[in-house]
């Protein structure tokens, strides 16, 4: 067996009770989602005793993402702030949002046992351009290189895991749909 993983990275296909209008718009239109019960029972990787989870979640399921955190064995320590800004010309993002139009994503830190931070420079919060397909258009729940890059990998020297993962990310093992 390979090491167990210190680092752990979901953003998990949440299911929204509600229905959002047009053809992609909203994640069951674009890739199967899962209650927060099967999410919580999910069967992870193997992970070290002491390692870090960074889990995404959606502002309008705050307390549904600290069940899966307490769940998964971790307890809550940090926020991680993205600033989501337009690729064309850098300007905050205009996004949907069940109460106000997000401009943002936040992902829960967390750690289980004795978790030693690489680089205590690291911010709470960074700026990156929503990931865009080849058309320009933007990519559903993807999240930018500066988040694995700049936070991630900064905090520790993994090994690392992505769990739900839509691509393959070199240096990381990726767990998700069509991967």
């Amino acid at each position: 067996m390979s090491e167990p993983f210190r680092v752990l990275s979901a953003d998990p296909p949440w299911r929204l009770s509600d229905q959002l209008p047009g053809k992609s718009r909203g994640s069951g239109k674009n890739y199967r989602t899962m209650s927060v019960e099967e999410i919580c029972a999910l069967k992870l990787p193997p992970i070290a005793d002491d390692s870090l989870l960074f889990l995404w979640r959606l502002s309008s399921m705050v307390e549904e993402a600290y069940q899966v955190v307490r769940a998964w064995g971790f307890v809550p320590k940090a926020e991680v702030v993205w600033n989501k800004t337009t690729a064309r010309n850098g300007l905050p993002w205009f996004g949907m949002g069940r109460f106000t139009r997000a401009s943002h994503e936040t992902a829960i830190l967390a750690t289980r046992g004795r978790v030693k931070v690489v680089d205590k420079g690291v911010r709470s919060r960074f700026s990156a351009s929503v990931p865009v397909d080849d058309r320009g258009k933007a990519i559903h729940s993807a999240k930018p290189e500066a988040f694995y890059r700049d936070v991630v990998e900064r905090l520790s020297r993994g090994p690392f895991c992505e769990l739900f993962a839509r691509r393959p990310r070199d240096g990381w093992t990726t767990i998700g749909d069509g991967i």
